[in-house]
């Protein structure tokens, strides 16, 4: 009798210990500034007619909905750039960056590089703007472009996301001219 009564007591003691106060609950598992989403090794690829436009790939994506829906990207971030045969002719790297989804802009920074493939040519900066609705890539930051045959420094650039030509808004430096 005496170990019936014992057993029923914990019985009721673990009925009560494992009450669930809702409001414990929330303080305990809601996390005000967590995102809504957390990816690893995200890999994104926008296509149009069954051609790939753009592949995105970062290591860890944190996406918010409120009060903007924005998606930041860190340890590494890398999209690659194709061409209507579908063709990659470019990639846009960095460390850390920042996906606007109303706007479609996406922020870069820290060892940002875009590489044109065919040309060779490298484009290195700490931070540039990249419009996904007008293919533009910009930045007011200094800027080092380097190809087979030269390197050219300045302040500011505007270009597209293949890299096929640029303009470097204040150049400094040396440059080669060829005559034609």
């Amino acid at each position: 009798m005496f170990r019936a009564s014992i057993s029923i007591v914990f019985v009721l003691m673990a009925i009560v210990a494992c009450e669930n106060d809702s409001g414990e609950i929330r303080r305990v598992t809601h996390f005000e500034k967590a995102p809504d989403e957390y990816t690893e090794n995200l890999q994104m690829i926008h296509s149009d007619s069954g051609k790939t436009k753009v592949n995105l790939f970062a290591k860890f994506a944190e996406t918010y909905y409120k009060p903007e829906h924005v998606t930041n990207f860190k340890g590494f971030l890398s999209v690659d750039f194709f061409n209507n045969a579908g063709e990659k002719v470019s990639r846009l790297t960095s460390l850390i960056g920042n996906f606007n989804h109303d706007e479609g802009i996406v922020e870069v920074e820290d060892s940002v590089r875009l590489i044109n493939f065919s040309k060779q040519q490298v484009l290195e900066t700490e931070y540039l703007i990249w419009n996904k609705e007008d293919s533009t890539i910009r930045t007011d930051r200094n800027v080092t472009v380097r190809s087979p045959k030269e390197i050219i420094k300045g302040k500011g650039l505007v270009t597209k996301q293949d890299f096929s030509f640029f303009e470097i808004l204040e150049p400094t430096g040396k440059m080669t001219l060829n005559k034609k």
